[in-house]
């Protein structure tokens, strides 16, 4: 991370130097300066969650709530602070409110219209892991769009998931192993926590194999790491120390995520330089040919770009109804679980939720992430084909990020309509209507009618609708984004050329002199590109 901060400032002297501009790198310090590594802590209500926080830090006054109503939850993010401690409160509308630690320990907070609360706190064990933000999240019984928000606002940002269970109670229930199968979709680190140790039963290890067997129907064969965990003795060491290994991850995966987004400025910077040292020696009559040439190339990249912009565009409308059929699949494959659960009086909403959720995550990684890979790749290809001679655009991706956000986007978007259109509520009472009414073999036909008749449709119309939303506007934001990218690297051979011009008529030694300054700020450029790779 201390390479890419020294590379950053390097290029950032070097733009300012010549005039190119400095706003885009300026932003990218400012984030990088408060990049954190974000961990959620996850489970059902009661399982020690917000006191094994308050083992961690390690205060004789407990900081966070431990005994809070579903009502009152809400994430709860905590880093470290290097001047002094601070509470701020984040409201749906997206309004702030700074809080005092004292008003934090008697707040009620209002799930429906909070979104999360942090502290900012200078704690000796956060100290220790400054680079990372731990997330004391909610108990998923108060609802599955708690479930939602665990995934949606932090899996794009996370780099491992703790999951508590009480020593007490080690049953992998439903709420929790659904988003234990998820998290697996998108390839997330877990960690499991056993809380309350002090209160295991007198045959834990058996229990604790018990659990490990029923965590395999979510996860399979994945990789987990436990920890044992006593809230009661305050003992968290191996948590301590699993955390203090994110930590020092934390620094290289920080390191990677903005390597990638600041080698294309660096190559942008270069591609300054080279224009404008070639342009030293070119005559008049051949900076006007050099010029007329870099328009008729800029004139056909903007051409073929467009092409490939609208094809993408017709690929992933296309793609959009594949997702949507794949989600009906999916639907009629629990179609049998739906009816058993309603004959048994039990409620379908998180399980509809939890199958729409996994089958927008398959889908879009089948289809759509490669059919984005593809067009980003023919982009860079067109480009850099495209740009003969001494003129020079580059053009770079990370479609695996790219790819992973539009995941989450759409998953969020199809939970949200889910969510939002009385589907649920409708169906709940139609099936506690049939059952009352009808013997249970006619009552289980006549739900199946149900099902396909009435409430897969309504999902698949709300879902399918949203997924062509989102996965619109998604494609509106990478074309954007390219755009953008080719629109600051025309302007800034553009400036080159013009600054060509302006020099031609300056003094024999006062052009060697640039020339020198120019090989010099070139090979400092190489040398960024070559510790960025």
């Amino acid at each position: 991370m201390e390479k890419v901060t020294e590379a950053l400032a390097v290029i950032e002297d070097i733009n300012a130097a010549y005039g190119i501009p400095t706003k885009a790198l300026a932003e990218l310090r400012a984030e990088m300066a408060d990049a954190k590594v974000c961990t959620p802590i996850i489970g059902k209500f009661s399982t020690g969650k917000s006191a094994l926080v308050n083992t961690l830090l390690g205060y004789s006054r407990k900081l966070l709530k431990e005994d809070i109503t579903p009502e009152t939850a809400v994430p709860t993010e905590i880093l470290y602070a290097e001047e002094e401690d601070s509470a701020a409160m984040l409201r749906n509308d997206g309004t702030l409110q700074r809080l005092s630690l004292e008003e934090y320990r008697s707040l009620e907070a209002d799930a429906s219209a909070v979104k999360s609360v942090r502290l900012c706190l200078r704690n000796s064990f956060l100290r220790e892991i400054p680079d990372i933000m731990l997330v004391d999240m909610p108990g998923f019984e108060s609802g599955f769009e708690i479930h939602n928000k665990a995934i949606d606002n932090y899996l794009p940002q996370s780099l491992a998931y703790i999951i508590a269970f009480p020593a007490d109670d080690m049953i992998v229930r439903n709420s929790v192993g659904n988003i234990l199968r998820e998290l697996c979709l998108h390839d997330m680190p877990l960690c499991v926590v056993i809380t309350k140790y002090d209160k295991r039963n007198d045959d834990f290890d058996g229990t604790f194999a018990r659990m490990k067997e029923s965590l395999k129907r979510f996860v399979g064969e994945r990789e987990i790491r436990y920890c044992r965990t006593s809230s009661f003795t305050g003992d968290a060491e191996e948590l301590e120390e699993y955390l203090r290994e994110i930590q020092r991850q934390s620094r290289a995966i920080l390191a990677e995520k903005y390597r990638k987004r600041l080698l294309p400025m660096a190559e942008n910077t270069e591609n300054y330089l080279k224009t404008l040292l070639k342009g030293q020696s070119l005559s008049e009559s051949e900076l006007d040919e050099q010029e007329e040439k870099l328009r008729r190339q800029l004139d056909a990249l903007d051409h073929g770009v467009a092409g490939e912009q609208g094809e993408f565009r017709a690929e992933t409308a296309a793609c959009a109804e594949e997702i949507r059929n794949d989600v009906q699949c999916a639907l009629e494959a629990e179609e049998a679980t739906l009816v058993a659960m309603a004959l048994n009086n039990q409620d379908i909403s998180e399980h509809l939720n939890q199958v729409v959720r996994s089958a927008v995550t398959v889908s879009m990684k089948k289809r759509f992430v490669p059919l984005l890979e593809k067009y980003l790749k023919k982009t860079a290809d067109l480009i850099n084909s495209g740009m003969e001679g001494d003129i020079h655009i580059s053009f770079s991706y990370d479609s695996r990020k790219l790819g992973s956000g539009m995941v989450s986007a759409a998953v969020a978007a199809a939970a949200g309509i889910l969510l939002s259109v009385p589907i649920l509520g409708i169906a709940a009472a139609i099936f506690m209507k049939l059952r009352s009414n009808k013997k249970r073999q006619e009552a289980k036909q006549e739900i199946s009618r149900k099902l396909r008749g009435e409430v897969f449709p309504q999902v698949l119309r709300e879902v399918g609708s949203g997924i062509e939303m989102t996965i619109a506007g998604q494609t509106a934001q990478v074309n954007a984004a390219v755009e953008k990218e080719l629109e600051e690297q025309k302007n800034t051979l553009e400036k080159a050329m013009e600054d060509v011009r302006t020099r031609m008529n300056e003094e024999k030694d006062r052009k060697e002199k640039l020339g020198k300054d120019l090989r010099a700020d070139l090979d400092r450029i190489e040398e960024i590109k070559d510790g960025l790779r």
